[in-house]
């Protein structure tokens, strides 16, 4: 019974620590806080293969934002899981990091923007590749 329960409360804490994250979409401004916003797009359609990803930051905190990511595809959670990737700003000032998508299917990508080591906001990417 003991094992049930700690099972359930695992599956109900990740369900909850995902819950929190908003459906993102591209090219729409997206506010992170009252100073802050951003736009994502794909320097190419998504298919499958290596794609950039694009964040273009509008910051007025006068803090450094940092950018990270994880992309799944929950179909096959685990399988295709990148880790925790931080996005390189390049001389444009854009935040960039190419996505690997190994196979067609559903994909989910993670952001996570975070000041001061402290998370500021998450949003998800759903794809369908």
């Amino acid at each position: 019974m003991r094992k049930i329960l700690l099972i359930l409360s695992v599956a109900i804490f990740a369900f909850m620590a995902n819950a929190h994250a908003e459906t993102l979409k591209a090219d729409t401004k997206i506010a992170i806080n009252d100073e802050a916003s951003f736009i994502y797009n794909f320097v190419e359609h998504p298919k499958v293969g290596d794609v950039i990803l694009k964040i273009q930051l509008n910051n007025h905190t006068g803090g450094d934002i940092k950018v990270y990511t994880e992309y799944d595809m929950p179909s096959m959670r685990g399988h295709h899981a990148s880790g925790k990737n931080e996005f390189k700003r390049n001389r444009s000032g854009d935040y960039v990091l190419p996505i690997h998508f190994a196979m067609p299917g559903d994909w989910e990508i993670k952001l996570y923007f975070e000041q001061n080591e402290k998370e500021i906001y998450s949003g998800v990417i759903n794809l369908d590749i």
